[in-house]
């Protein structure tokens, strides 16, 4: 049986463009006996909200019976959005199997995920029964991304729900799963071992099919797999690209075992973010993205990462040096500048700070001189980043990195401002890892930005390090209460100092107001700022 996998790049909403992308694949591969395409392909996903609407609900109806009507004698699969005809909520997550211009089958969604950045439940009603469809003289069992991830390997999810609808699935000589899985450093081998552990309990065939692309916050990373009746791997879909797949199953002689990749999380990583920065703008609308570019670590990578998602021509870097700014982060920014060819401006912003001194003078006169000055300067820089998004349409970039969000050292109104924020869930000692693996591209990054003190250069010598822990045990108390769930005794049992653990609790717990209001930033943790975390604006919890 020759089955193409189409690991496809989806827009929530975007009817007619999705359907001519899918329409492409399947003029592409008629000779196919099956073409498989993701979860939510014709419709996106997540639509959230969107699904709502009646009339998102229609144009998925409308487009499925066009992309039916159009190719009447392939045989696919997709996933889409369907009426549930039952009690419950009005929606399924569905797959859909088309045969030779008919729905041959449609199957819902049976284990919903509502945990992190998935609220599926708050939409959709699961389904109740198995999917098990006769095929060119082959049983095919249907299911949808969760549906295999209530297993014991992954143990975090095992339990979480009450069945495991692969079990009923035994029957089947092919287990196909279409998926919308968005990627997670951490998560990449920790998936491919639980569906190797499928295939080679099950021992039959089995084909996995993910989405790629970026939708807000989420980037899906591709990486469609397939194992054919013994179990042993036979593909493994590239990661954050658009391709197809095409192999033979239930043919020994045209197997070809392959060696699973090592995941290399840095690396997949600037992949992400890159796909991320492409998709989001492409999506929206932007041509071209602005940033103010310091010569420090983060504004280095993002200014390297937004270049190599749309070309350094496309991205335009500000220096905005005031009285602080060294004559080295002057010259690294230039450098940085020059190596990537991009449009660079600046302004010193001086005259500015000065005239915005001396307007506050009579109101501050008889109090001293502290973070407020400071933040004028970095607001002075905001205004004039929007202004030039405003005047010619650039998407901003802002720089802040998950550590300096977790704490709060960043100025909201300064270099919050912005429409998008690719580093909001990349620790500190990331971004310098990142900077990394940009300089093993293309050298643009001059080694001093990695070796010299981190600095908001705000007011004279001026070290990040002069109110906070240094950032590898600042990364790693955070990681921990973030990702790790754990609270300040935890913290303490497990080595890290009193003091820097009270510290750090209260300063992540006294700036949630400063993300509740931070651009939207690209997910590529187990747990992200932003719809996955959401923690009260009013609490004493950390306290």
């Amino acid at each position: 049986m020759k089955i193409v996998l189409a690991q496809i790049n989806s827009t929530v909403g975007a009817f007619e463009r999705n359907f001519q992308k899918m329409g492409e694949v399947l003029r592409q591969n008629q000779a196919a006996d099956l073409v498989v395409f993701p979860e939510c392909a014709l419709c996106g996903y997540p639509a959230q909200d969107l699904l709502d609407y009646l009339d998102f609900l229609k144009q998925s109806e409308v487009y499925e019976q066009k992309l039916i009507e159009s190719f009447p004698k392939q045989n696919f699969i997709f996933g889409n959005i369907s009426r549930n005809s039952g009690p419950g909520r009005p929606l399924h997550n569905a797959a859909v199997f088309v045969e030779s211009g008919k729905i041959k089958a449609r199957y819902a969604k049976r284990l919903l995920p509502t945990y992190d950045v998935f609220d599926e439940d708050r939409f959709f009603e699961p389904g109740r029964k198995a999917c098990l469809v006769e095929f060119k003289g082959k049983t095919l069992a249907l299911s949808v991304c969760e549906d295999i991830w209530n297993n014991e390997i992954q143990s975090d999810l095992h339990n979480r729900y009450e069945q495991y609808p692969l079990e009923d699935c035994r029957a089947a000589d092919l287990l196909i799963n279409i998926s919308a899985s968005p990627f997670e450093a951490s998560k990449v081998e920790a998936k491919r071992k639980m569906l190797d552990a499928i295939a080679k309990a099950f021992k039959k065939p089995f084909v996995y099919v993910n989405a790629v692309g970026a939708n807000d916050s989420l980037i899906f990373d591709g990486r469609s797999y397939a194992w054919n009746q013994d179990g042993s791997f036979v593909l493994e879909g590239g990661a954050f690209a658009e391709q197809t797949y095409e192999l033979e199953l239930f043919d020994d002689s045209a197997s070809s075992f392959v060696t699973p990749t090592k995941p290399n999380a840095i690396k997949d990583i600037y992949d992400a973010l890159v796909l991320g920065i492409r998709d989001y703008a492409q999506k929206v609308g932007f041509k071209s993205a602005i940033l103010g570019l310091s010569g420090g670590i983060d504004s280095s990578v993002v200014a390297c990462l937004a270049a190599d998602a749309m070309g350094p021509t496309n991205v335009t870097g500000l220096m905005m040096p005031s009285r602080f700014t060294s004559k080295d982060s002057n010259e690294d920014a230039l450098y940085i500048a020059k190596k990537m060819q991009n449009p660079l401006h600046i302004y010193i912003i001086e005259e500015m700070y000065t005239a915005a001194l001396r307007t506050l003078s009579m109101a501050f006169k008889e109090v001293k001189e502290d973070v407020t000055e400071e933040n004028l300067q970095s607001r002075i820089r905001g205004m004039i980043v929007m202004a030039m998004s405003n005047k010619f349409g650039h998407l901003v970039l802002t720089t802040g990195n998950k550590s300096e969000l977790a704490i709060g050292y960043c100025t909201l109104y300064g270099d919050m401002c912005g429409g998008l924020a690719p580093l909001a869930d990349v620790y500190k000692m990331q971004v310098y890892e990142l900077g990394h693996e940009a300089n093993r591209r293309q050298e643009r990054i001059p080694e001093r930005v990695f070796s010299k003190p981190p600095t908001a250069e705000l007011r004279e010598n001026q070290k990040d390090q002069d109110t906070l822990p240094p950032y590898e045990r600042l990364d790693e108390i955070l990681k921990d209460v973030i990702e790790n769930f754990l609270t300040r005794e935890a913290l303490i049992k497990k080595g890290h100092s009193k003091e820097e653990v009270e510290k750090t609790l209260k300063l992540l717990a006294a700036n949630e107001y400063k993300r509740y209001q931070m651009p939207l930033g690209l997910k590529v943790s187990s747990k992200a700022f932003g719809i996955g975390r959401r923690v009260p604006l009013v609490h004493r919890f950390f306290n």
